[in-house]
């Protein structure tokens, strides 16, 4: 729907505000429909608190750079957003 509608990207987040689990289930729809955007999806709680920052500065959207784990460092192991290491 995103690039339906013109996105040039798009960030998607499940809806429970919590989830900070660092496993992912995803599941195939069957449509056989694809994306010609670049797609992420994000934890629940990263995805709220981008949302939450937007909204209190006013802004309907943002150009934004997430990092690269380049500690070398499992993720698993740290039970933290990727962002937090930087």
């Amino acid at each position: 729907m995103a690039e339906t509608f013109g996105a040039l990207a798009v960030i998607i987040h499940d809806n429970v505000f919590t989830n900070d689990w660092q496993y992912i289930d995803m599941i195939n729809d069957e449509t056989q429909r694809g994306a010609n955007i670049p797609a992420l999806f994000l934890l629940g709680k990263d995805g709220y608190l981008i949302k939450q920052s937007l909204e209190a500065n006013g802004m309907p959207g943002a150009i934004i750079s997430i990092p690269v784990n380049i500690t070398g460092i499992p993720m698993h192991t740290l039970r933290l957003p990727p962002w937090s290491l930087w």
